[in-house]
């Protein structure tokens, strides 16, 4: 239940093996490689050409299956478990027939595209036919002849109206083919000898040349083709849609394409971090201790002739980090991960943190009736849905959390909103109890941060650290309160007296030699002595949000009774509302709590003593994205 100790391994084989002792650690999961430290020449991946060809091919594969997925018989859902593979499906490298299913995809999205290309150059002709469809002649046949001329155009109508009427009953014939948008489009065949007079007053009323589309059909015809022309590619893509439908039988071999390129990826990767002569190749990685001694029973009995080395780190080194509890505190990692990994050679916090978090995230949700449901069903979701690792995490957390619920809900008797029993705290009536406790369960996340610092230095082998940062403050924090009472009053003071003199004459000490520049140090340490009562102040959010859920869930209860009463349809209304108020207001109160007892972890508890700065274990493994692995 800490960080797992990481040892150094070193393994040499011949070159020929190489891809298959990458395989072979690949299906073992625990050795994070790392570059091998050589002459240029010596390292880097010898087919570099692959890798590119693999990301390409992956690629293409992910684009395929992305087209598809909405033809898929069996749709992908957050509430269905992704599909069983063998572990062997995952390192096949046939790819011929899956290939063959991407090109016919490539190729019909591809018609697809020009499909659409068409549509559109139809939809622009169409546009542009419009205004002209009264016309009964086609485009070809408006031809000016010896003595007439032919003007095609638009102009606002109000002032087409006035030229028919200025021109009536002289040599030009004017016809309004349309009226769009206030805007007419005209046909007006002139005689020659008023030609220039007639486009002056056409200019003077807002005239646009424009002309219908040439061929020799009308405009009329030329839409029927267009419409028989779009009626072709709708038939077109509808057998399209079809191919594609048909193709998406191959999903499921799509997708294992995709993982097994993945793994491959993965340990081209994992070469270019080797070192490679003509006839050896030399691999170097990190290794939990506790998996040394199974892979190096597993390595010589595949591989005999390799040789394999395995050292403690030096003082150089940062090994990766791995955190490793039992069943109970393993999910909590979660939070911690979620921060940032501790520094190695630190204590891992997730033992210590998990039973306040699970607490602080009951009071915060503090309806029993919520709890039960989180913790009853939860297991039920994870047996069904069989969520990812860090998923899974989530959800323990969530149930756990919904113990504690159940259990500060009784605390408080809120059911749903409702109070049937009598309460041992009422945050709604009575809320200085509920109050003190809250800061009370503050104090000890506070000194149990502080705890956890003593006893990394402990470990660290300097106990006096222990004792003028930790225990000082405790003392300190302790004296304080026996201040309040008047039976503790005088042992308070001295308590306080003497931590304080510690803090101020140690707090310094590793700053400097000067007695003065410490003394300044340590009145600037006692002075964080306010951020401890806005630490203690923080925790009054466990009040106010519980005091939030079971307000809002009596207000549901109101409001439901109201619709209850009123007869069988407002029964069954009610009963709607009721649940559906209740389960809104669970989402968002469990929601919070995990946000707040995060945040309560992150900022007061890390606070008292966390070094962060671990970098995470990344073993080369499997890591499949849409099935999971049949062990």
């Amino acid at each position: 239940m800490a960080i797992v100790d990481m040892q150094r391994l070193q393994a040499l084989t011949m070159k020929r093996d190489h891809t298959r002792l990458l395989q072979f650690l690949q299906r073992a999961g625990c050795v994070q490689l790392i570059p091998v430290e050589v002459d240029e020449g010596q390292a880097g991946a010898l087919n570099h050409e692959q890798k590119l060809t693999a990301e390409d091919t992956q690629n293409r594969i992910k684009w395929t299956i992305s087209r598809l997925s909405k033809y898929d018989a069996e749709k992908q859902s957050m509430f269905k478990p992704l599909p069983l593979a063998p572990r062997e499906a995952l390192e096949a490298d046939n790819l011929i027939s899956v290939l063959q299913v991407v090109e016919q995809v490539e190729e019909l999205m591809r018609r697809s595209g020009e499909k659409r290309g068409s549509e559109t150059r139809l939809e622009q002709l169409e546009s542009q036919l419009i205004p002209w469809l009264n016309l009964d002649i086609p485009a070809d046949e408006l031809k000016a002849t010896a003595t007439t001329r032919v003007l095609t155009g638009s102009m606002p109508n109000r002032k087409l109206n006035d030229m028919i009427s200025a021109w009536e009953g002289r040599p030009v014939s004017i016809s309004q083919l349309s009226n769009i948008s206030a805007t007419a489009y005209f046909l007006a065949v002139v005689h020659k000898s008023v030609v220039e007079e007639f486009l002056q007053d056409l200019r003077a009323a807002g005239y646009t040349p424009a002309a219908p589309q040439t061929g020799k059909l009308t405009p009329k015809d030329q839409m029927n083709a267009i419409q028989q022309d779009r009626t072709a590619l709708e038939d077109e893509e509808k057998a399209i849609e079809e191919q594609l439908r048909k193709l998406a039988v191959h999903l499921p071999d799509l997708r294992l394409a995709f993982e097994a390129l993945s793994a491959k990826k993965a340990r081209l990767q994992a070469q270019e971090t080797m070192a490679h002569t003509h006839s050896v190749s030399m691999l170097e990685g990190w290794i939990p201790k506790p998996s040394v001694e199974p892979l190096l029973d597993a390595m010589r009995s595949e591989f005999p002739t390799t040789q394999v080395l395995v050292s403690d780190p030096t003082d150089a080194d940062d090994p990766p980090v791995l955190l490793q509890n039992n069943a109970m505190v393993r999910p909590y990692e979660a939070v911690v991960e979620g921060f940032a990994l501790p520094k190695n050679g630190t204590m891992d916090p997730t033992p210590a943190m998990m039973p306040f978090f699970a607490c602080f995230f009951g009071m915060m949700v503090s309806d029993a009736g919520y709890g039960l449901m989180m913790a009853l069903l939860i297991p039920i979701l994870v047996k069904i849905l069989k969520p990812s690792e860090g998923a899974r995490k989530i959800f323990w957390i969530l149930c756990g959390g919904g113990v504690a619920t159940l259990f500060w809900g009784a605390m408080y008797n809120t059911w749903f909103g409702f109070s049937p029993w009598p309460s041992v705290f009422d945050p709604v009536n009575n809320s200085l109890p509920v109050m003190g406790l809250c800061i009370g369960v503050g104090a000890l996340h506070l000194f149990a941060g502080l705890m956890v610092g003593a006893v990394q230095n402990f470990k660290n082998k300097d106990p006096m650290s222990a004792v003028y940062d930790q225990f000082s403050w405790i003392a300190l924090i302790v004296g304080l309160g026996l201040l309040l009472l008047p039976q503790t009053k005088e042992i308070g003071k001295w308590m306080a007296i003497i931590s304080a003199g510690i803090i101020l004459v140690t707090a310094g000490r590793e700053k400097s030699n000067n007695p003065i520049k410490r003394l300044i140090s340590g009145f600037g340490a006692l002075y964080n002595i306010t951020g401890w009562i806005s630490d203690l102040l923080s925790y009054m959010r466990l009040f106010g949000m519980g005091l939030a859920t079971g307000v809002i869930g009596m207000v549901i209860n109101r409001l439901v009774g109201m619709l209850t009463s009123s007869g069988i349809i407002g029964m069954v209304i009610g009963a709607v509302v009721f649940v559906g108020a209740h389960l809104f207001n669970a989402a968002i109160n469990t929601l919070g709590a995990y946000v707040h007892s995060c945040r309560l972890q992150y900022i007061e508890f890390f606070g008292k003593f966390y070094e962060e700065g671990g970098k995470p274990f990344k073993p080369l493994r499997f890591a499949p994205r849409y099935v999971r692995i049949h062990e």
